[in-house]
C-alpha cells in the first residue's frame, strides 16, 4: 500500500475508536454546556439591559423624563421617572425603590450606584437649571440654546494604531488555549501508546507497517477530532453568545483564527510526537505524567515568554518565535501585533515543518523500541537499539 494510505487508513482507525467511545461523547457535551452556561448564566442572572429608577420630588416633569430617556447611553435602557414625597427621600433611596432622587438640583442616592446612571441624570438636571436660570434673566430660547451648544464637549475617539485593534489580546487568550489544547490532546496520544503498549496489541500492527507511519497516522487522527471539537465548543460559544447578546467580535478576528489554526496544526504535530514517543518508554498510567513532564514545561516555557512580552516585541520574544518548540504559542501573538517580518514567518514555519519532519522520524524509531519492550519501563537507549527500523 501507498504511504498515504496506509497513514490515513490509521488515522481514520483511531479517530473513529476515540469518536466512538462514550468517554469522548460525555466529556464533550460536558464542556459544551460548562462553556454556554458561562456566557449565558451571567447575563440571564444579571438582566438583559439596565434599568433606572429615578424619583424626583414634586411633579414629575415629563420634558425632564424624556430628556433623560434620550440621554441614557443605551437604547434597551429602562428609565422610569417616580414622584418621591419629601419627607420620605432618604428612606426611599435606602429601601431601594429608588436609585437615585433629584432634590431641587440635589442628587441623592445610595453608596456604589451606576456613576453612568449619576453622570447622565446630573447633565440633565444641569441643563434644565440652566435653561431656567437663562429664562430668569431675560434670555430667549435661541440665545439659550447657543450658550448650552457653547459648553458642549465633543469627544474624539482616536483610531487604532496598526496591530492594536484587540488582535494583539485575542491572540495572547489564543496563545493560552493553544498551550491548553496542546498539552490536553497530547495527553490522548500519550495514554493512548500506554494502553496500546499494555495490550500487546501493536506488536502484531508493528508487523506489517512502519513505526513512523503508525505514529503518523495516529497523530493525525487524534489531532482531527482534538481539532474536530475545538471547532465544535467555539461555535457552541459563538451561538451562547449570540443569544446572550455579548458576542463582541473584535476587528481582525478572522486573521487571528488563521493564524491559531495553523499553529494548533504545527504545533499539535510536534509535541504529539513526542507525547507517543514519552508514552511508548513507560509501562503504566501512573508514570505517563511523568514521562510528560518535560514536554509540558517546554511549553509552560514559551507560554510565559509570551505572557512577558504581551506588551510590546522584544528580543526575547523574538528568538522564542523562531525556535520550534516555543513557537505554537509565541509567533501568534507576534503575527497578530504585526511586529513578526515575511522572512521571521516563513523561516519560523520551516524550522517548525523540518523539525517535526525530523521528530517523527527519530521518535517513530523510539515509538516503536518502546512498545517492543512489552509492559516495562524502558530507557531511550534501549529503545532506540532494539527498534527493527
Amino acid at each position: 500500500m501507498k504511504t498515504l494510505r496506509i497513514i490515513r487508513l490509521i488515522a481514520w482507525r483511531d479517530f473513529w475508536e476515540r469518536f466512538a467511545t462514550r468517554g469522548f461523547q460525555i466529556s464533550s457535551a460536558v464542556i459544551m454546556i460548562i462553556v454556554a452556561a458561562l456566557i449565558v448564566v451571567p447575563w440571564y442572572v444579571e438582566g438583559a439591559a439596565p434599568s433606572w429608577t429615578v424619583g424626583v420630588t414634586g411633579e414629575v416633569n415629563p420634558d425632564l423624563q424624556a430628556a433623560i430617556e434620550a440621554a441614557a447611553p443605551e437604547e434597551d435602557t429602562s428609565v422610569e421617572v417616580v414622584t418621591v414625597t419629601d419627607g420620605e427621600v432618604e428612606q426611599a433611596v435606602r429601601d431601594g425603590e429608588v436609585d437615585l432622587v433629584v432634590d431641587d438640583g440635589e442628587l441623592i442616592t445610595s453608596p456604589g450606584a451606576d456613576p453612568t446612571m449619576l453622570a447622565t441624570v446630573a447633565a440633565v438636571v444641569g441643563g434644565f437649571r440652566f435653561a431656567e436660570a437663562a429664562e430668569g434673566a431675560g434670555l430667549d430660547a435661541a440665545a439659550t440654546a447657543e450658550l448650552l451648544a457653547a459648553t458642549a464637549i465633543e469627544v474624539t475617539e482616536l483610531e487604532p494604531e496598526e496591530g492594536d485593534d484587540g488582535n494583539v489580546g485575542a491572540a495572547f487568550i489564543a496563545s493560552i488555549l493553544l498551550f491548553m489544547a496542546i498539552v490536553f490532546y497530547g495527553q490522548w496520544i500519550l495514554t493512548g501508546v500506554v494502553e496500546e503498549k499494555a495490550s500487546r496489541v501493536v506488536e502484531v500492527v508493528l508487523g506489517t507497517v512502519r513505526s513512523h507511519h503508525l505514529l503518523a497516522g495516529k497523530i493525525a487522527g487524534i489531532g482531527a477530532l482534538g481539532a474536530l471539537q475545538l471547532v465544535v465548543i467555539g461555535i457552541t460559544a459563538a451561538v451562547a453568545g449570540t443569544i446572550a447578546g455579548t458576542l463582541d467580535v473584535p476587528s481582525g478576528l478572522g486573521s487571528v483564527a488563521w493564524i491559531v489554526m495553523l499553529w494548533f496544526v504545527l504545533g499539535f504535530a510536534f509535541y504529539a510526537t513526542a507525547f507517543a514517543a514519552a508514552g511508548s518508554l513507560v509501562s503504566r498510567i501512573e508514570d505517563a505524567q511523568n514521562a510528560a513532564l518535560p514536554l509540558t514545561l517546554l511549553l509552560m516555557i514559551g507560554y510565559f515568554g509570551a505572557a512577558f512580552s504581551i506588551e510590546g516585541d522584544n528580543p526575547v520574544l523574538q528568538v522564542m518565535s523562531l525556535l520550534p518548540p516555543f513557537a505554537p504559542v509565541t509567533m501568534p501573538v507576534r503575527m497578530a501585533a504585526g511586529t513578526a517580518t515575511a522572512w521571521e514567518i516563513v523561516l519560523s514555519i520551516a524550522l517548525m515543518v523540518v523539525a517535526t519532519w525530523l521528530l517523527v522520524r527519530v521518535a517513530g524509531r523510539v515509538y516503536a523500541g518502546g512498545l517492543l519492550q512489552g509492559g516495562r519501563k524502558t530507557k531511550v537507549r534501549e529503545a532506540w537499539t532494539s527498534a527493527r527500523g
